[in-house]
Order: structure tokens, then C-alpha cells, then sequence
């Protein structure tokens, strides 16, 4: 695994999604609502729709396509139509920078 920073904390507000790139992966970065940051792989299983487009419920993040929603902690499909879950990546915080692995 590579260990990449993506963003620094202020970049991403809380309750809030931002597309980033981390060795040629684009990840949907999640500020979630519990106060900690989550990364997905930005590609929705279901139709190939970007995820940071969508919004933040709770942990899950919603495509804005058609809806799907997929839990930040795990990846695991949470609302449909999609049925594959997605990939999820380690983040670390440090000194007010976020990095993800990768």
C-alpha cells in the first residue's frame, strides 16, 4: 500500500464529499457527519456514476444518478439498485492533512 495525501481537513467540511485522485485511483473523500473521514472508490458499481456528485445520509453516501447508496465504513451496498459493494481505503489525519491509502 501507498500512503498519498489527498486533501488538507479544511478542504473538506464536514457533511461533505470531494473527489480526489491517490495514485491514479479516484476516491470519493467523505467528511461523514460522526466527525471522521472516509474513503470509497468514486466510481458507482451500479452504472459508473461519480459518488462525490451525490450527498452524504448518515454514513452512507448516495449516487446522484439513480440513488444507490453505499456505507462508508465497509462499502456495502445500502440502497439500491446497486448490488456490488465498493472498495474502501484506510485514511489517516495528520497534522491537519488527510491521507489515504491506497
Amino acid at each position: 500500500m501507498a500512503r498519498v495525501r489527498v486533501a488538507s481537513v479544511d478542504e473538506v467540511p464536514i457533511e461533505t464529499v470531494k473527489p480526489v485522485m491517490a495514485n491514479h485511483n479516484e476516491i470519493c473523500l467523505a467528511h461523514a457527519e460522526d466527525g471522521n473521514f472516509y474513503a470509497i472508490d468514486d466510481i458507482c458499481t451500479h452504472e459508473n456514476f461519480l459518488l462525490s456528485g451525490g450527498e452524504l445520509f448518515g454514513l452512507d453516501v448516495e449516487c446522484p444518478q439513480h440513488g444507490s447508496r453505499f456505507n462508508l465504513k465497509n462499502g456495502k451496498v445500502t440502497g439500491l439498485p446497486a448490488v456490488i459493494p465498493t472498495k474502501v481505503y484506510p485514511v489517516e489525519i495528520e497534522d491537519g492533512e488527510v491521507y489515504v491509502d491506497v
